[in-house]
């Protein structure tokens, strides 16, 4: 563009509107980038694990724990296979309360009582008696009544579990979560889920297909698909890539390992790429290639799961 035919003050306007129809396709291309690339799985706690790890800190609710046990234990106990509750508790207990709690809680405060607490709490898992919700409901006053310990105990549970990728997806953990929700007549089927895509993943490799990795890889280097490729919304973006990489390594990871993750890499950071690997798959569905088609079979099931535990991709 020839400068010198404007008049200073046209010369003025023109660097002034490109100026700011410069900044207006920023604004917009970041408003574009931040919408596609958005993680709509962000955990900013775990309301399941809360649970699990919480107290029963009312006569009610010792009272009704009590019952279900009585009612419920039973029902667990179905065959020779499953442990007892009390047993699922010990190994939580020891893992967790034990040494990521108590022991940091000894090094300033004496938690006698709150041992006490749970030795009754372990007790009444042990045999549902009345004896043992008196027993429990006891110790729990006692315990209250040290507002100092309490007041410690619950800074040093909000410290230690206060992000979800801080806790990892333990068989101790899953194992007491399922039966503990199992007692109590709610739906929480994450532990038997959890096994039956690992299953799935370890026949899927077994059948001889290629791994979600291996899949992806084959699909963009490609050469009429990486044209395609690039025109697809989601894939313009680094930050995708990197995502579906990630959910991708996790999958494989979750294959060789059923507890090698934190509830932020399964419940956050898996099901994140795996969105936006679903949406680029979608965007180029025209083109059906062999891998294509197996990698979005591949990707269902995986779909499959989080739908089950309410988690929608």
């Amino acid at each position: 563009m020839n400068l010198r035919k404007y008049p200073s003050h046209t010369l003025a306007l023109l660097l002034f509107c490109g100026s700011t129809c410069n900044k207006e396709y920023q604004y917009i291309s970041q408003e574009d980038e931040g919408y596609c690339t958005q993680n709509h799985f962000k955990l900013s706690s775990i309301e399941s694990f809360e649970k699990t790890i919480s107290m029963l800190e009312s006569p009610d609710e010792i009272s009704d724990f009590r019952k279900k046990l009585a009612d419920r234990t039973k029902k667990w106990c179905t065959t020779d296979t499953e442990k007892n509750p009390d047993e699922l508790w010990n190994n939580f207990f020891k893992e967790e309360i034990e040494e990521k709690i108590i022991k940091k809680l000894q090094q300033n405060h004496d938690t006698t009582l709150l041992k006490s607490y749970y030795d009754r709490f372990g007790k009444l898992l042990k045999a549902p008696t009345k004896e043992n919700e008196k027993a429990l409901l006891t110790s729990m006053k006692k315990l209250q009544a040290n507002t100092t310990l309490m007041e410690a105990f619950k800074i040093c549970i909000a410290e230690e579990y206060d992000k979800p990728k801080n806790i990892k997806v333990t068989e101790a953990i899953l194992a007491y979560q399922e039966c503990l929700y199992f007692i109590c007549n709610k739906p929480d089927m994450l532990h038997n889920k959890l096994k039956r895509l690992q299953s799935y993943l370890l026949k899927w490799k077994k059948d001889g297909h290629k791994t979600g990795q291996q899949l992806w890889q084959s699909i963009q280097e490609e050469k009429q698909i990486n044209k395609i490729l690039d025109s697809a919304k989601f894939y313009r973006y680094e930050k995708n890539k990197e995502a579906i990489a990630t959910s991708l390594r996790l999958l494989d990871q979750l294959a060789n390992d059923l507890y090698s993750l934190s509830y932020e890499d399964l419940l956050s950071t898996l099901p994140h790429g795996i969105t936006k690997l679903n949406g680029i798959l979608y965007e180029i569905e025209f083109k059906k290639t062999d891998d294509i088609k197996l990698l979005t079979s591949y990707l269902k099931r995986i779909g499959n799961f989080y739908t089950s535990i309410n988690i929608y991709l």
